[in-house]
């Protein structure tokens, strides 16, 4: 027995109070879901404006959607909202969506909408599950289509998602509701047409309700993926720091967990304009690494994740080379400077020797005339108590500073001479004399290069 419009909603699953737009092209689908939500936007507890994309594919029938859109949402008196794509003279399907939720995220900026509702239903659901396994998609690209979601700068909802594209036709005819057709869609060169209108009726004739069984499937792993998601960010949470990876706190974890880390850390690391996931290829270079002792892998925006003894290094190219932070110069102001985070303070209270890596006893003046910055070419250190000087690289890799901070620690230098390196040691201080005044120079800020000297 056919099912009728107020019968199918029912089925919805439910939308928060709130504002929203609703997505309607003016097929089948969005006109339903239009439809199914009136009571509830009759009743006030949904404030619904309709948006309507016109991608101008198709001529004046793509017109005509239009003026159905705008007349469905007059009669019912529903604010509507038109858009034109501008598809730059392209005619594919990806551009064709990445336009149109453009223009959904431009309306939702206009109208202060808390998200949009979208028409997507259970044969969808299906038909992307089956194009992400023919493409090899993992767990969370099978379930990603969910009934709630932060996708692409939106909060999208989909409350159809456990009815089927023929109840919904069925039940408009049955109702007697006209919706418009875009005969596009069975053209079998498009891939999910192809599914559509070849695979999926197949598999129904093999295993009757197929589309709706892989539709619930698809469901369960959405939300086994997002238990997963929400403990991997827990994870993450505690194991990264700026641009590094604490691989300790990995060491323990099922691979499904780690992967999910480390696939979570290179999207905070990547620059966004860069951004995509990880293919499974690079996911498991960079799972490599945590086996290894030394080693590097290149990933997309041009970073290089480098394996210290604890950490995974995110190393962002020229943005944060040693050239760029020697250009960096401070002069050092009395009583005290800060650089890069990091900050050398003078006291004249409570003179100490020091440990020459926090703090420095030093002759009354001694930073006078002296600089703060990092490393540069040709730089020497003449360690504390020693005859002679050294290269400051080799003095940094004899005390266990690994490559990845080497240009980024502060250093208090007078011409190439390096004097204090902050957390690291000190270099040519004049030996104390009881009968001269002395003070103490002191860093004080996070240095974490100075954890990989324990470890």
């Amino acid at each position: 027995m056919t099912t009728s419009l107020a019968e199918l909603s029912r089925r919805l699953t439910s939308v928060p109070d709130g504002k929203y737009l609703l997505g309607l092209s003016g097929g089948a689908d969005s006109v339903a879901l239009l439809l199914m939500l009136l009571p509830e936007i009759r009743g006030g507890r949904i404030r619904a404006e309709a948006v309507h994309v016109n991608h101008g594919l198709r001529g004046e029938a793509s017109g005509e959607d239009a003026r159905f859109a705008a007349s469905l949402c007059e009669r019912e008196n529903i604010p509507f909202h038109l858009y034109r794509a501008d598809l730059r003279g392209r005619r594919d399907e990806n551009t064709a969506r990445e336009e149109r939720y453009r223009c959904f995220r431009e309306c939702l900026r206009e109208t202060g909408a808390d998200g949009i509702i979208l028409a997507h239903h259970a044969d969808d659901l299906a038909e992307t599950m089956l194009m992400r396994l023919l493409r090899g998609t993992g767990p969370d690209g099978l379930g990603a289509m969910r009934p709630e979601t932060e996708a692409m700068g939106m909060r999208i909802l989909r409350p159809m998602l456990t009815i089927g594209r023929e109840e919904i036709r069925e039940a408009l005819r049955k109702d007697g509701i006209p919706w418009r057709e875009d005969e596009s869609n069975g053209d079998p060169a498009y891939l999910r047409n192809a599914l559509r209108q070849e695979i999926m009726p197949r598999l129904e004739k093999l295993a009757p309700g197929a589309g709706l069984k892989m539709a619930r499937t698809a469901l369960m792993l959405g939300e086994d993926s997002l238990a997963l998601r929400q403990e991997a960010q827990r994870i993450l949470d505690a194991a990264a720091e700026e641009d590094r990876l604490d691989t300790d706190r990995l060491k323990d974890l099922p691979p499904a967990l780690t992967y999910r880390v480390l696939r979570m850390w290179a999207g905070e690391i990547i620059p966004e304009r860069k951004q995509h996931e990880l293919t499974a290829e690079q996911t498991e270079r960079l799972a490599g690494l945590l086996r290894q002792e030394r080693g590097t892998v290149n990933l997309p925006g041009g970073i290089r994740v480098i394996r210290g003894k604890r950490w995974l290094y995110a190393d962002r190219g020229e943005e944060f080379t040693g050239t760029k932070f020697a250009s960096e110069e401070i002069p050092w102001k009395d009583p005290e400077t800060a650089f890069r985070g990091i900050t050398l303070r003078r006291r004249t209270d409570g003179v100490f020797p020091g440990d020459g890596k926090h703090s420095q006893a030093v002759p009354a003046g001694f930073a006078g005339g002296c600089v703060l910055r990092t490393r540069r070419q040709g730089d020497r250190i003449r360690p504390f108590g020693s005859s002679g000087t050294r290269k400051l690289q080799d003095y940094l890799t004899d005390r266990g500073i690994e490559a990845f901070w080497r240009d980024r620690i502060p250093l208090l230098c007078r011409g190439s001479e390096v004097l204090l390196a902050a957390g690291v040691g000190a270099g040519n201080i004049p030996r104390m004399n009881p009968e001269e005044q002395t003070e103490m120079l002191e860093w004080s800020g996070e240095m974490p290069w100075t954890e990989t000297e324990k470890t």
